[in-house]
Order: C-alpha cells, then structure tokens, then sequence
C-alpha cells in the first residue's frame, strides 16, 4: 500500500475518531471531504464529486465547500439524517511550520445545529429522551428544557407525536428506541450528567441527566450557559388532542403538506419568531381550567379595547427578531460581533415592548446597560471575522487607540518622521523607506554623506547612497510592524470579554424572551380578533353548546363569500348532517371543533356569540387515507381510528364522524355506521357531530330525542342545484350524487347512465349487497337458504365480533383474515354437497 502524505495521515488520525460522521476537513477557505464521506455529501449538497490525485492510480474521491457558506450546507447534511464532525485549523498557516495544526472542533447531529437561524423559525427543534415514565425534552438553540413525568406508554405516545422532534437519545439497550419518532435520528449515549448539576433543578430523573450529558458532549460546558433549568409541565389541565386530530383538523399541515392553508398560518398574527413557537404550543395544548382560559381572554380583550397602544407594541415588536436562538449562537465558537449586535437590537425591541405594556422589572436595567455596553464597544459594522481586527470602537481604550493610530497611520507617521529629520540634517533629499529585508530605513544620497548627524546608525551601502537607522526609526518599526498583530489580539480579547458578559445575563435574556413571546402572541390574538371580527367566548358547566353566526376561519379567508351558520345542541346531543358532498357538511364539522379549540387556548372566536362548554378532547374521524406501507387498508384506518375514538372519549368530549363506513359495501357500512351512532348516543352521550350519506340513519331521531338531523340547503331547478351552504333542520330530501358529478365534469353519456341505474335502483330494492354481517330489522326476516350454513357463518361471525384487533400487528391481522377466508370457503363448498 502506498505511503500516506503527512496531510492523509492527519485526515485519518481525526477520520479514525468519528468514523460515523461525516468529516468537514478545513484546507485555507474550503472544507473538503474525502473517500466515501465524499461520496455520500455530494449529491445531497449538489457539487461535484472529483479527486486528489486524479494522475495517480489511487484516486482519492473528494468534494467541497467554501468556508464562508458551511452553515446551510452543514443543515443539508443533518435533514438527512447524518452527523457531521468538522476539524478546523488551530493555528495560522503563516506561523505553521510544516502541516497545519487541525484538531475537530464541533460536532453536530440533527439535534445539534450549527446555525440556528438557518431553521425553519416558527418551529422548536428537540432532542428528547424517554426514560422511567419521564419524557424530557431539550431545544439547544433556543435554551427550552423541560420533562412530563409519571407518564403512562400512550400519554408518551402521543406526546411524542405532538411535539417536533429532531433527535432521539437512548441509552445503549433501552426499550424506549421503539418510541422514536418518525424522521427523527436515533442516538446512544451511555453516561449521566451528575445528579447535583444545577440544570436539572433538583430533579434526579434519567431521561433529564441523559439529555445534559449528551448536549455536553458535544457542545461542550459553554452549552449550559445558554440552557434554561429544566421546567416541570404536565398534561392535566391540558385538553387531549391526538396526530390524528391534529391531521384530521388541518391544524399545522394541509393534507398536502403544505402551510399555506392550515389553521395555524390563518390565525398566526405573531411578530416574532419566539411568538409563533409559543403560538404553537398554546394549540398544541389548549387549556382545561376556566380560569385560565379567562386570564387569557381577559387579557386579549384589554387590547382589543386599546388599538391605539396595540398597534405601537406590533411594531416595536416587529425589530424584535429571535432573541433565544440568538443568544444560542452567541454561545457557539463561531459567534461574532454582528451577533452580538443582534442580541442589542432583539434586547431593546422586547424591552421596548414590555414598558410600552406597562410591565416592568428590576432586573430591566442590567438589560439596558449591557445593550449600552455593546453600543459603546462595537463599531456600527463589524466585519464577521473576529480575529483580524477592525471591530472595537476607537476611544474604548487608550492602549488599543495607539495600536490603531499605530497600524492605520503608519505612512503618515513615517512622513512626519522624515520630514523632522530632513530639517534637523539640511538634507532635501532624506527618504524614509521600507523593503521586507533591512525594514524601515533613511536613504541619503553620497552627495549628502557630509551632512549625515552623528546618531544615524548605517545600515547598507550603495552605490550612490548610504542606508541609515536611528533609535527612533529602529523603535517605530518595532511598534509598526506588531501593532497590527497586537491590535487583533486586543480587539479579539475585548470582544471575548463582552461575549461572556452577555452570556452571563443569559437566564435574564431568555426571561425577557419569554416575556415577550406571550406579549406577541396576546397581542397577536387581539389583532386577529380585531381583524377577522371575533367574539369572546363564554363557557357553560354543563355539555351546551351554542354558536351564533359560526364560520370557519380557515375557508373563510380563502373564499370572497362565507355563509355564517347558527349551531345548537343541548347536553349529550348528536346532529346528524346528511345531504351532497360539497355542500358544506364537513366546513360546518371542522368549524365547530377550531371554534372550540380556539377558545381554550385563549382566542376568540369566529362567531357573534359563542356558549360552549370546556371539552377534555376533540376526536374526529374525517376521510379517509390508505396506510398500505402499514399494510393497513382505507377500512381498516377507519375502523381502527373509530375504536380508539369510542374506547377514550367521555362525556366531556367533542366527537366528529364524517361519513363513516363508507370504506366498505353499502349495507355493511350502513350497519356499522347505526351500530356506532347508537353506541354514541346511548353509551358515551359526548356532544357529536355525525355526517353521513346513509339517509336510513335520519329515523333514528324517533328514537333517540337528543339526536337532530341537519342538512345543508341546495336548491334544484331543472336538475341544476346550487349550494347555499345554510344548515337547516330536518333530513336532506335527496343527495344529488348524480348533480354534483355533472358539476365535476363527469361526461354526460355516464351521468345519464347513471340517472337510469338510479330509477331502477329505486323502483327494485337491489339485494346483491347483502353481507355477512347484515342484521334483518325487527319488522323483516330473510329465509336462510341452507339452516347449518347460517350457524356456522354466525358462529364465524361471533369469533370476528369478539375478535381483539387493538392488540394485533397489521401482519397478525390480515394472516387471520385470511384464515377467515379459508374457513369461508369450506364451509360454502361443504354446505354446497
């Protein structure tokens, strides 16, 4: 094997360490990467993949990237899902004799980025463990830490699933590596932080300990200075709401992915990137306690009645910028003085805005001296390099304002020291000059050699001159030629000094970063309700729900015209919606479940008035969408989110079911739809909102008095209907399946086929759909055609009713399904002899 160069055997001395990272290899302004790093990087960064030694038979395989455009590069590399480990050079390439010193001087995981302002802003970014029933959660670029404790394996569950999570951190064999999030990236670490470190608050948890001890790891000791203590929270007094709902609802996301369209970017009025987080986690976890709900209503509505004040508070708060992800980075090795400027700016904006509030602090006056601090050290525009001068105000020091005279006015130094010098010899012709082998020297011609003082030292002969020095000439050089070396060393020392006395108020700074976010979301919610017209809801003790002029404030914004809709239903009550798609059964649903979500995280409401009670969890069941890489079908999705919603709700609860049991045949849907129906009705009595096509369900409203049909009006003139969007009481007529094809563009020789399968339908009962699982009504029998076929089937029918789906894989599942089939079968065949 070939000889390695001396910079190889570097390369693979720091490779050696972290052979599961991607190593960024600094070589002057480029980080390069070799061999199968390379290889990997490349094409997710989107550069050219080349080589070392492209003459020789060993190509090396290499790429890279320019120094100055690492950070956006680096978050390439961590979306996925790869660690990243890069060795810098420590000492200058001038002073280095032979290859230059490198050693690795960050790593960085998809937890743990380089640059945090390269994130998406309205996001948290968590590392996270799972340990002993206690979930802990750790965002390293805003400083948020905090743990659920006594936790059970679903609350974890869905807490996970409500939370972005960046990373995973176990310890080497722990069960909890099968609650990792999906996407996020699975890391070990095998030790603990120690029990009485100051950050853990007291709290001797694991899930807590492992988290420090890996954050420390790999940012170092410099990390805790920059991380809150970590905050105890709990999920009582926090209505439940679960992905499915979240999805369901639109709430983060369109079903498209995208955030143009969701709930949260229509209501989302936040002018600053700590107040859309904390926006997200008030909907992410909205409030059980009356009287929470109404310290934030109260203070919501004190803006509304002051816009004047309001809108000035907005507009400071618009400079405020992201003052904890700031702050993150000043704590970084690679933060510098615009940094720190940035701190003054968000600093002065969130103070700004908290007196413009009336809300002040003892601690406020630290806050403005260190913005002064700033002010009076740095000049207005810093370059990004901290190491080679050029950021300290002049006057900050006597000392460092002679190093600067000394390395920006030496020209006009050594002028005014020639000029002295050609009046005291007489000599017109005395030059000052400078070349890199004698250094600064006086020239006189030979025609003046007569009258050269005394004092001049010679330092060279010429031809026709004669080279001098003098003591002061000799003295000035020295000065000169360090000064700019003493001056970047005195102005780096001044700005490490500023740098740890910012870090030093970092739990102040990351209080009034608090401070200020729930200043910008109150303000926020005010403006909104100022802008959309909202109205404070009022809450009830018992399950009464009343909504006049209700809209959907999501549709609403993206339609020139939106219908309001009055909605009432009385404790235990079902509204049964039936009628077309496209009428607005499903916008009327939506609206009613963020009307109640919006007002127990502290918003009004999109409606004129608003009575409702405080639900301990909205549950939907909307749609439909095929889960096949699960091996889960359509139906199979439905059934099963339909099971945990009749297994957790309460009589608290927000139930929404749209069109259910349509994933199968109509009869079978049909029955399941009015088996569920009635379990709601009779068993769990929530407040439901039940959608469907079936209109058979309509008579059960003779049975059941708390269950009202609802429809929303369509007017048909001459087979052309036209949606008016109004709910009215009573069951839909008809359901103008056929009319809405023709409005989706459906050819017409199909909508008249259609028309005429329709008559016969309706004139014939149609019988071919008769299943396995239908239940004659009480005033029909069916003759069974074969009396010891129909027991077996029921007796099938039994074992699949009692069948325990909840504690099956999809595997498990569709193998018994299929053994259900056989079964099916031999009794058909055998019956048929």
């Amino acid at each position: 094997m070939k000889e390695l160069t001396p910079l190889m055997r570097q390369y693979w001395e720091m490779k050696s360490l972290h052979m599961d990272k991607v190593l960024l290899f600094r070589m002057g302004d480029f980080y390069e990467m070799f061999f199968d790093d390379a290889v990997t990087a490349a094409p997710i960064l989107g550069i050219a993949l080349t080589s070392r030694n492209k003459k020789s038979a060993d190509e090396t395989p290499m790429c890279g990237v320019p120094h100055h455009s690492i950070a956006g590069q680096i978050n390439k590399l961590l979306a996925r899902g790869l660690k990243v480990a890069m060795c810098d050079q420590i000492e200058d390439p001038k002073l280095a004799k032979g290859i230059v010193k490198r050693a690795v001087t960050r790593i960085l995981t998809p937890g743990m980025v380089l640059d945090p302002e390269t994130l998406e802003t309205s996001r948290s970014h968590y590392l996270a463990a799972f340990e002993d029933g206690v979930f802990a959660g750790l965002d390293v670029t805003t400083g948020e830490s905090f743990f659920f404790d006594q936790l059970s394996p679903e609350e974890a569950s869905r807490l996970i699933g409500l939370l972005p999570i960046a990373e995973w951190v176990i310890r080497p064999g722990s069960p909890s590596e099968r609650l990792k999030p999906e996407g996020a990236v699975l890391s070990t670490c095998e030790q603990l932080a120690e029990e009485n470190d100051p950050l853990l608050n007291a709290q001797n948890k694991t899930a807590l300990r492992l988290l420090l001890c890996y954050v420390r790891g790999l940012a170092g000791e410099t990390s805790k200075l920059v991380i809150k203590p970590f905050e105890r929270r709990t999920l009582k007094g926090r209505m439940s709401l679960s992905t499915t709902t979240l999805r369901h609802l639109e709430i983060f996301q369109t079903y498209k992915g995208d955030l143009n369209g969701s709930f949260y970017q229509a209501i989302d009025r936040t002018q600053t990137s700590i107040g859309a987080r904390l926006l997200r986690q008030w909907i992410s976890f909205p409030l059980l306690d009356a009287d929470e709900v109404r310290e934030r209503h109260d203070k919501v509505a004190h803006w509304t009645q002051n816009p004047a004040p309001l809108q000035k508070i907005r507009e400071v708060l618009r400079g405020m910028g992201d003052l904890e992800r700031r702050l993150s980075k000043v704590g970084q090795p690679s933060a510098n003085a615009r940094d720190l400027q940035s701190i003054r700016d968000s600093a002065r904006a969130g103070l700004g805005a908290l007196e413009l509030a009336k809300i002040n602090e003892p601690w406020f006056s630290k806050m403005h001296q260190v913005c002064d601090e700033i002010d009076r050290t740095l000049i207005d525009d810093p370059p990004l390099q901290i190491r080679q001068g050029y950021l300290i105000r002049q006057g900050y020091m006597p000392e460092l304002d002679e190093l600067i005279s000394l390395s920006t006015d030496s020209n006009a130094l050594l002028e005014k020291l020639e000029a002295r010098e050609r009046e005291a010899s007489g000599i017109p012709s005395l030059k000052v000059r400078y070349n890199q082998v004698f250094g600064y020297y006086i020239e006189i011609t030979n025609t003046h050699k007569d009258k050269v003082p005394t004092h001049y030292l010679r330092k060279q002969t010429l031809a026709n001159a004669e080279r001098y020095a003098t003591d002061e000439l000799v003295e000035l050089e020295k000065k000169v030629l360090s000064a700019q070396s003493r001056r970047n060393d005195l102005e780096y020392e001044i700005f490490e000094r500023l740098r740890k006395q910012v870090l030093s108020l970092a739990p102040d700074l990351l209080k009034l970063a608090a401070m200020a976010a729930e200043l910008d979301v109150i303000t926020a919610l005010s403006w909104l309700a100022l802008e959309r017209k909202l109205t404070r809801p009022h809450f009830v003790n018992q399950s009464r729900l009343k909504l006049n002029g209700s809209r959907h404030l999501v549709v609403e914004q993206n339609v020139k015209e939106f219908v309001a809709n009055d909605i009432e239903m009385h404790p235990g009550g079902c509204l049964l919606l039936t009628g077309p798609n496209m009428a607005g059964k499903s916008t009327i649903m939506r609206q009613v479940a963020l009307i109640a979500l919006m007002a127990q995280m502290g918003s009004f409401v999109p409606a004129s008035h608003a009575t409702l009670p405080l639900f301990d969890q909205i549950f939907t069941r909307i749609g439909a969408s095929d889960q096949l890489s699960e091996g889960l079908s359509t139906f199979m999705v439905e059934m099963t989110e339909t099971a945990e919603i009749l297994k957790k709700m309460t009589p608290q609860s927000l139930v929404i079911f749209d069109e259910i049991g349509r994933g199968t045949s109509t009869f079978d849907g049909m029955s399941l739809a009015q088996a569920i129906l009635e379990h709601l009705l009779e068993k769990q009595k929530a407040l439901t909102l039940f959608a469907t096509h079936y209109h058979e369900l309509t008579r059960l409203e003779g049975k059941y008095p708390q269950l009202m049909n609802a429809h929303m009006t369509v007017t048909d003139r001459g087979g052309e209907i036209r949606f008016l969007h109004t709910l009215t009481k009573g069951p839909a007529l008809k359901s103008y399946g056929i009319q809405v094809a023709k409005l989706a563009g459906l050819p017409l020789e199909v909508t008249k086929r259609a028309s005429e399968v329709l008559k016969g339908i309706e004139t014939k009962k149609d019988d071919s759909q008769l299943s396995l699982f239908q239940v004659p009504a009480e005033s029909e029998t069916i003759e069974p055609k074969n009396q010891e076929l129909d027991s077996k089937l029921q007796e099938l029918a039994a074992v699949i009713r009692d069948f325990p789906l909840q504690g099956k894989t999809p595997l498990e599942a569709m193998n018994q399904i299929a053994k259900w089939q056989d079964m099916i079968s031999s009794t058909s065949s055998g019956s048929s002899h």
